[in-house]
């Protein structure tokens, strides 16, 4: 099976864990990159097989993605590599997985899903560590909801502690004066709520909450870090996968929003930065960010991975903001579980019984592997992909 899936990007940070994941799983992806002396390198140590070729070569990329059942794009920045490879991808009705973390990105690739469809294709885009963990946590729990009192929906993460070099510019091209959040429609004459989840924006920094972090059980060591701290609203490819789930649930939240959990300097640095992200578009400065993030370390090593833990929360009102949701869940490093994610995304639709076609969320992708359903903070070891991570499903007050 795991021939079939090719591995874009596979020299980068992220593509040498998810065929790392892939080995430790005991399947071979086919590797590819356009840098081939480094892919050689890379498929020699983990013996598999290898393609080398650019993305600008139409002709030579369709010749390629013929031959298999699934692409993952692991090769950002992703405003240059996901349309041009989604789109081939399509056209030779290969199946496209990617960890893409920009929200324009998205929603770009969102408008092929129709194509997609036609062609019998599957698309799923933002299949990395939170997109996929929120998404998951989500569609488990509207599953339990009654449909029609449905207010907030808010997903925050902890803050990474050690940052990928692409990690960093993605959120640097992230930045925007606005935050993207999801509300729903209303008709201008009667002034009703509507089936239509509307994308709207706010400004950085308006939207600022706290979270509860912390979870049973938590260690002197784990309290301080993980507590109830401050989160920011973010553009976090979270809201529109929210979005596209809700949807397939047939729901219609009052709002749905993402943050990240941000320190004080943290915040203030966003807001600054958000104020600078006009001049951030200037060619001769993205150039100057962009050399200057090549000087950071590539990613986290295997030491700091191994110690560094995250947490994704889900918390869900009705319409009077009472809480029917509080739930968290805590995973290994980002890194290393997005590697997970992405695999195991593109291993299910590989799958010969897999049948959804077109644009598909991650948990709709993972629909077979399901969230397990614990005692509080019990260890899920169920499957590969939650090995290690602690699920909390809390009681509302």
């Amino acid at each position: 099976m795991s021939q079939r899936i090719l591995l874009y990007g596979a020299t980068g940070f992220s593509g040498r864990l998810i065929a790392d994941w892939a080995l430790k799983r005991g399947d071979a992806l086919v590797l590819a990159s356009r840098d081939a002396r480094a892919l050689r390198r890379q498929a020699a140590a983990v013996k598999m097989a290898h393609i080398a070729f650019g993305l600008d070569d139409r002709r030579r990329v369709l010749r390629v993605l013929e031959g298999f059942d699934v692409v993952i794009n692991a090769a950002g920045p992703f405003n240059q590599t996901a349309e041009r490879l989604a789109k081939a991808a399509i056209e030779t009705s290969c199946s496209y997985v990617d960890i893409n973390g920009e929200i324009d990105v998205y929603k770009t690739l969102d408008d092929l899903g129709d194509s997609a469809e036609r062609r019998g294709v599957t698309l799923v885009c933002g299949a990395g560590h939170t997109a996929t963990i929120s998404d998951i946590l989500l569609d488990s729990a509207l599953t339990e909801l009654p449909a029609d009192d449905i207010g907030a929906v808010r997903i925050a993460v902890s803050r990474s502690l050690n940052l990928s070099r692409g990690s960093t510019l993605t959120m640097l091209r992230s930045i925007r004066e606005q935050v993207t959040i999801v509300r729903a429609g209303i008709d201008p004459d009667s002034g009703a709520r509507t089936k239509e989840l509307r994308l709207t924006h706010v400004p950085v920094g308006r939207l600022e909450r706290t979270f509860d972090f912390s979870m049973q059980h938590d260690s002197e060591q784990q309290a301080p870090r993980f507590g109830r701290l401050i989160a920011s609203a973010s553009n976090l490819v979270d809201t529109l996968t929210a979005r596209c789930t809700a949807a397939r649930h047939k729901v219609t939240p009052d709002r749905i929003e993402a943050y990240i959990e941000m320190p004080a300097p943290l915040r203030f640095a966003y807001q600054l930065g958000a104020l600078s992200a006009i001049f951030f578009r200037f060619p001769g400065t993205s150039q100057a960010i962009a050399s200057q993030v090549k000087q950071l370390p590539e990613g986290p090593d295997r030491q700091e991975r191994m110690k560094n833990r995250h947490r994704v929360v889900l918390e869900i009102e009705d319409r009077s903001r009472a809480l029917l949701v509080d739930w968290r869940i805590e995973t290994p490093d980002p890194y290393d579980f997005t590697a997970r994610c992405a695999y195991e995304v593109a291993a299910e639709l590989a799958e010969k019984g897999f049948k959804q076609r077109g644009w598909v969320t991650p948990s709709a992708a993972l629909a077979s592997r399901g969230l397990p359903v614990p005692s509080d903070a019990e260890a899920m070891e169920e499957s590969a992909l939650w090995h290690g991570c602690r699920l909390e499903r809390r009681r509302p007050p």
